[in-house]
């Protein structure tokens, strides 16, 4: 007994210790614990406190009885170790796991105790708020004077409560106005109402005791009309909500009693006048921009991509906006009615709980006069109201046909609605568009509002109907872009061809600090006339071909956008060629009329026709204009050919007239030849054939040589017959050396020469048919060398070579006897103190 006394002490002793609970705590947990469970635990104890090899199972008095005193201390000894080894494991328990037992048994306890207050609390505030529901009664009800005292007060509790909603009216409308909340404003406007008639019932009250209550309707009554004008106005706002625009919608019926159908016509009438508005935008900041090309300054009106842009795009936007809102707020659903039927039936329902609404309305038409109110007022103040006010709905009658629109009408109204105003977008866009002076700049407006039609949410027949009109717009705007661009071109070549050559300038005293500008500009222009045009030359052609390039520039512009231009790229080619051959045919008629002008002139202009030489022929061969200006392939060929057929009329007469004045010129100084002979030609006939040299340069017909030997050739054979034909020139040797000079120079030209060379043999014969040999033979050893020394300043009308390689020698007559060894110029001349860095004396050869 004594060992389980101690089992059981230090059981309670090492559990008190380690939880910091006193022994008769845990005394009284472990009393709690049921009877099986410590009685077992007591049996476990002793049945591991017997010794194991004995296999006895005695009491403690079997125990004494049966064994010795020796016996009974082994088996005392092995009970005290298993005693304390059980201790031990005891201790074990109690420190680890048995203390989170316990933490966690507290803390659950701890949590029950929270919860069982917590909903404590959640009742005492559902009690709280179900009081308010109905205003509470004295339990004991009082009289004075016969006269129920709590009732009176309830009474004026209500009557306070309406009063105090009519003075607050005023201000909360007011609120509701400037934040555009009509809807509300409507809503409270006719709870507002009711509060007034409620009061008028009161009849003693009213009139006896409450005089401001007709004063202070008189102020609200105002504000109806105030609602139905800016909710109308507010309607022109295209960026608003279609629940907001239906909340508006919603309130004209309500304040004015329109029918939906009016309602309707309402909103159109107003998003029309926003239109219109957005439609007369003219850009009258911008101011007329001036552009120079070519020296040729033009004025015009210009409007800017993104003002073009952005005009459109607010006025497209109102259009497509206003059809998708109309359509969500009238339309019928397959599967339900309309917004603004929805929202009608909804003001309708009869809520139990004043929160609940139609969930498949959007937040902002779901409004009630317990929703209104909280907003407005104190809940105290809400609660004082009677219940029909509290939840009181604006009278809605959803059998009449005010709020039914027949959707047959409905879709025919929005058609012609969306009609009439496609036509006001496209009349003001083609007076926008024709601000627009570059066919790059017509396309990127194009490009946008595609992308804005694509957005617009309007079904596909109705962007069908704007791209068709976009479509019409560019293709037009183009077209008259290019047709000016033709015509400019044309009027700009016309004037230049009458002009005369460019004068070199001459410096004011006033542009010495651009001193280098003038200069700059006509060594541009000698620049020109080195690749064989001149300043005059290139602003006639240029003009033309400066057209022709940035018209198919354009077009590659046009190209290079989706796979969707394609075909409006192949109409505007379509619509452009006639114009092209159009422009062909015009330049050829005026070219050709100036020059039929120039020729049958009574004093040909030698220069004006060499330049029509020039522009017909540069037309002809090497301009761009024909092959880029987009005309079909048989008008070029027409083109070219009449080109060709006019050049060959003006080269003609410039022929005749050059010839004529260089014979007339000289002729008498050839007849009058000096007694004199030199070796060579005679200087008149020299100069004559320099002059023929230099017209056929003023020609201009140098860049192609096979045209300039053509020319060179055609005036010198027309000059000799000419002068050979003269019928009082003196013979013998005075002219032999001219006639002999010409042999030489006709010789070069070969077989085709023959005649002319046969001619020549004979008036040579005839000229020294009294002179030997020797000098005959003198003559034309001289007439050789003189043309070997002329042959540079001479080299227009001598041949060229019937090959050219680059082994051809430079003089190709061949070199002159005379002179053939000279000394170096910078021998001669001594070098400049001045350059002594250079040491040119020094140079070894």
């Amino acid at each position: 007994m004594s060992t389980l006394n101690s089992v059981s002490s230090a059981r309670s002793i090492v559990s008190a210790k380690s939880n910091g609970h006193n022994l008769s705590e845990k005394s009284q947990y472990i009393s709690s614990l049921p009877p099986p469970v410590y009685t077992a635990t007591f049996q476990h104890t002793l049945t591991s406190a017997k010794p194991p090899n004995d296999g006895l199972n005695l009491t403690p008095d079997e125990l004494f009885t049966r064994q010795t005193v020796s016996e009974v201390r082994a088996v005392q000894q092995r009970l005290r170790a298993d005693a304390e080894a059980k201790q031990e494991e005891l201790r074990l328990m109690v420190g680890e796991r048995y203390r989170d037992l316990l933490q966690a048994s507290s803390s659950i306890i701890s949590i029950a105790s929270s919860s069982r207050r917590v909903l404590k609390a959640i009742e005492e505030c559902k009690d709280a708020i179900v009081s308010q529901d109905t205003l509470r009664t004295p339990p004991k009800a009082t009289a004075i004077d016969g006269i129920d005292v709590d009732a009176h007060l309830l009474t004026l509790q209500e009557l306070s409560a309406h009063m105090k909603l009519l003075l607050d009216a005023p201000e909360h409308l007011w609120r509701l106005i400037e934040r555009k909340q009509y809807y509300q404003a409507a809503w409270l406007f006719l709870l507002a109402r009711v509060v007034h008639r409620t009061l008028y019932l009161i009849v003693d009250v009213y009139q006896a005791e409450f005089p401001l209550v007709q004063r202070q309707w008189d102020v609200v009554s105002q504000f109806r009309s105030q609602i139905i004008h800016k909710s109308t106005l507010s309607l022109r706002d295209s960026s608003q909500s279609n629940s907001d625009t239906c909340a508006i919608l919603v309130t004209l019926h309500l304040l004015d009693s329109r029918p939906l159908n009016d309602a309707l016509s309402a909103l159109f009438l107003q998003r029309s006048k926003t239109l219109k508005s957005l439609l007369s935008w003219n850009p009258d900041s911008t101011s007329s921009s001036s552009s120079q090309a070519n020296g040729q300054i033009s004025s015009s009106k210009t409007i800017p991509v993104r003002e073009v842009t952005q005009a459109m795009k607010n006025s497209l936007n109102t259009i497509s906006q206003t059809v998708c809102t109309v359509r969500v707020i009238f339309q019928d659903q397959p599967s339900r009615p309309s917004l603004i039927y929805r929202v009608l039936e909804s003001i309708q329902e009869k809520f139990t709980n004043p929160d609940d609404g139609n969930e498949s309305l959007p937040e902002e038409l779901r409004l009630s006069t317990q929703s209104l109110l909280t907003h407005l007022t104190s809940s105290a103040n809400f609660q004082l109201l009677p219940p029909n006010l509290r939840t009181y709905a604006p009278y809605v009658d959803l059998n009449s046909s005010s709020i039914t629109i027949s959707q047959k009408g409905f879709s025919q109204r929005l058609k012609e609605w969306f009609n009439d105003s496609c036509t006001q977008w496209r009349q003001a866009a083609k007076e926008w568009f024709s601000g627009l002076q570059s066919v790059k700049d017509v396309w990127t407006v194009r490009n946008s509002m595609k992308r804005c039609i694509s957005g617009s949410g309007l079904i596909e027949t109705e962007k069908g109907c704007l791209d068709s009109d976009l479509e019409s717009l560019c293709h037009e705007r183009i077209t008259e872009i290019w047709t000016k661009a033709l015509l400019d071109s044309e009027a700009t070549c016309q004037r230049r061809l009458r002009e005369n050559p460019t004068p070199v300038p001459v410096l004011s005293q006033t542009a010495r600090s651009f001193i280098g500008a003038p200069f700059q500009k006509y060594q541009v222009s000698l620049k020109r006339q080195l690749v064989g045009r001149s300043l005059q030359l290139d602003n006639v052609i240029s003009t033309l071909e400066q057209c022709a390039r940035t018209i198919q520039l354009d077009f590659a512009h046009l190209r290079g956008g989706d796979q969707m231009t394609g075909p409006i790229v192949e109409q505007l080619k379509e619509t452009y060629r006639p114009k092209a051959t159009d422009l062909s045919n015009r330049v050829s008629a005026f070219i050709n009329e100036t020059a039929m002008q120039a020729i049958g002139s009574t004093a040909p202009n030698l220069a004006g026709l060499a330049f029509l030489g020039r522009v017909t022929a540069d037309l002809t061969y090497s301009s761009s204009f024909i092959r880029e200006i987009g005309c079909d392939h048989t008008s070029a060929q027409d083109f070219k050919k009449s080109m060709t057929t006019i050049n060959e009329i003006v080269v003609q007469k410039w022929r005749e007239i050059t010839i004529g004045r260089i014979l007339e010129l000289w002729r008498p100084s050839i007849q009058k030849r000096p007694s004199q002979i030199s070796a060579g030609p005679s200087t008149h006939v020299f100069k004559a054939l320099l002059s023929i040299c230099e017209s056929v340069r003023q020609l201009g017909v140098f860049r192609d040589p096979t045209q300039q030997n053509f020319v060179a050739q055609d005036i010198l054979r027309s000059f000799i017959r000419l002068w050979l034909e003269e019928g009082h020139r003196p013979n013998g040797e005075k002219n032999a050396h001219d006639i002999a000079f010409l042999q030489k120079l006709s010789n070069l030209y070969g077989d085709p020469w023959a005649d002319i060379s046969e001619l020549l043999e004979k008036e040579l014969e005839h000229c020294v048919r009294n002179v030997d040999e020797l000098t005959r033979g003198d003559i034309l050893k001289a007439a050789s060398e003189y043309l070997a020394r002329s042959q540079t300043l001479l080299s227009v009308i001598i041949p060229p070579p019937s090959t050219p390689a680059f082994e051809t020698p430079f003089l190709q007559v061949g070199v002159p006897s005379i002179g053939q060894i000279q000394q170096s110029a910078i021998d001669l001349a001594k070098p400049s103190p001045r350059f002594g860095l250079l040491l040119v004396g020094n140079v070894e050869r």
